[in-house]
């Protein structure tokens, strides 16, 4: 925390920094400082909230150790720039590129809790410029580069001015103790150099990945080719998964990939910290035979956690894969992932609404993959997402939609599956049994309010007690015809835009369309993804 005493003359000079010119493009908008009057002006403010945002020009009072907000009026929308913004949901304002005489500086206001009118504190003052690789890393190879690797159990924080290149796995924290957090300011780009390299967050640790729209924090392979160009970002946390035996409690269970790795424990609303505006390219190499890295690994993941607004592209095995935990998620792209796009296994009772999976046309296999245990199909907590709002776009080359096995519950709403040569298939005694019958489900899984328009639409898997069409048949609201889309949005006189219902459950935002998009001007995926059209 940068702090300055309650000396005005003093802040008027970190004012004048931090908001005298935002100027990291042609299209950049400027700010004025009044030192007659401790006023800054301004001009373009972006306010985030979920999906959808607002502008604004803004005034803020420089008054003893804080800025306070003395005006705020409406502009146009200012999208397709480098501009200020405000996110409602960390209470955080991004400035991204303040230039003082020579020097250029990143700065991050945040707000006083409770404050009215509001006020704000400087968290961050950070020069833009590369000045050397700190003491937790080493000089990388190229001018501007430093190296991240083995364990890093101090806070610190990743900024835009340099390129981090992982080496080996980077783990932050240890096992519950000398927990750490790692900040990951907007605009970070990270690299995996070549293959097993891998970004780790432990127990009781946390990530802080705040990127902005127009701003997106970049973890990627070096190459920006093909998946497997390195390993994959993985999050461990305390939250309950099954898998132990009868009785042990906490369960806490090794990683299949790597043995020496626990997750899990009793904290449903652990908090393994942010992840926002965030890309993961490229990702899913094999850290020992057989067993690749996910682009985004949640293993006992808690409710406490963000995720919100972050891409998976190109991973060589799946795009987010949840080993119990209760995580929770909204706005995620899954594009063109080569083995599932979303996973989950070990108990996962989290949530997860807005979600855009596309596969390649070349390679992929199911778009969801849905396992309570391998091992033993009826071991508790028993999986139970509940889920909404997906539209899950498919190919030739795939195997099916949504695989929905091995003992697993999950509530699905308002859902769009298409393109598939299958778009469900139930699978195994247990999940069967589990499900209930059609007339008379269980509500242990469901699927309402959702569409499905496949080659073959329904597939009833080994020891099926009932029809997978029976299933979905019986169910409110759900149709088999075109949804009409056009690419991925609901094209004009799509039956999708009026055939949602609201889910009773306060993570979810109050819908009443099916799909990710409610229509065709209502694309959230613009300006932070990298492409995949």
């Amino acid at each position: 925390m940068v702090r300055f005493e309650n000396k005005r003359a003093e802040l008027a000079i970190a004012a004048a920094f931090l908001l005298g010119m935002v100027a990291s493009n042609s299209h950049a908008a400027t700010a004025s400082f009044d030192p007659a009057t401790g006023v800054v002006d301004f001009p373009v403010v972006e306010v985030l909230d979920g999906a959808t945002s607002s502008f604004y020009s803004a005034k803020l009072q420089v008054t003893d150790n804080e800025l306070q907000l003395i005006a705020a009026d409406v502009i146009s929308p200012a999208k397709g720039q480098q501009r200020v913004v405000f996110d409602s949901a960390t209470a955080a304002v991004h400035v991204p590129s303040v230039v003082v005489g020579a020097e250029e500086f990143y700065a991050k206001l945040q707000l006083v809790p409770g404050s009215e009118p509001l006020r704000f504190t400087v968290a961050q003052l950070v020069s833009n410029n590369f000045q050397g690789c700190p003491s937790f890393s080493t000089p990388g190879p190229n001018q501007g580069s430093c190296v991240l690797s083995g364990e890093i159990k101090q806070d610190i924080t990743l900024t835009k001015n340099t390129q981090w290149i992982l080496s080996g796995g980077v783990f932050i924290g240890g096992n519950n103790t000398d927990s750490a957090t790692l900040t990951i300011n907007p605009g970070t780009k990270i690299f995996g150099q070549q293959g097993a390299d891998f970004l780790w967050i432990r127990r009781g640790s946390k990530i802080m990945a705040e990127g902005t729209p127009d701003n997106p924090i970049v973890i990627s392979g070096p190459l920006q080719q093909s998946g497997g160009e390195w390993g994959g970002l993985v999050l461990a946390g305390n939250a309950p998964v099954n898998g132990c035996n009868e009785g042990v409690n906490p369960c806490e269970i090794p990683f299949e990939a790597i043995t020496s790795e626990f997750f899990g424990g009793n904290n449903p609303e652990d908090n393994s910290g942010v992840i926002k505006y965030t890309q993961i390219l490229f990702a899913g190499f094999a850290v020992r035979p057989n067993e690749e890295l996910n682009g985004l690994t949640l293993n006992g993941v808690g409710s406490g956690t963000v995720i919100d607004f972050v891409q998976v592209h190109k991973g060589l095995d799946d795009g987010v894969e949840m080993f119990g935990g209760t995580a929770q998620m909204k706005h995620l792209v899954l594009t063109e992932i080569e083995d599932d796009s979303l996973d989950w296994g070990s108990g996962w009772r989290g949530r997860a609404q807005f979600v855009l999976i596309k596969q390649s046309a070349n390679d992929g296999d199911r778009g969801v993959e849905a396992d309570n245990n391998e091992v033993n199909n009826d071991s508790l907590p028993r999986a139970k997402p509940i889920l909404s709002n997906i539209t899950m776009l498919g190919a030739p080359v795939a195997t099916e939609g949504f695989l929905l096995r091995r003992g697993t519950g999950a509530n699905i709403w308002n859902t769009v599956v298409t393109g598939f040569p299958v778009c469900i298939t139930i699978d195994g005694g247990a999940t069967f049994q589990n499900a209930g019958t059609p007339g008379n489900l269980s509500g242990e899984l469901t699927m309402v309010n959702s569409f499905v328009n496949c080659a073959t639409n329904f597939k009833d898997g080994v020891d099926a007690t009932f029809s997978v069409a029976d299933w979905f048949n019986s169910q409110a609201g759900n149709k088999t015809e075109d949804p009409l889309l056009n690419g991925y949005l609901p094209a004009t006189g799509s039956p999708l835009t009026l055939g949602g219902a609201a889910v009773n459950d306060p993570f979810f935002d109050t819908v009443d369309y099916v799909g990710a998009f409610k229509d065709a001007n209502d694309d959230w995926t613009q300006e932070w993804t990298f492409n995949f059209n």
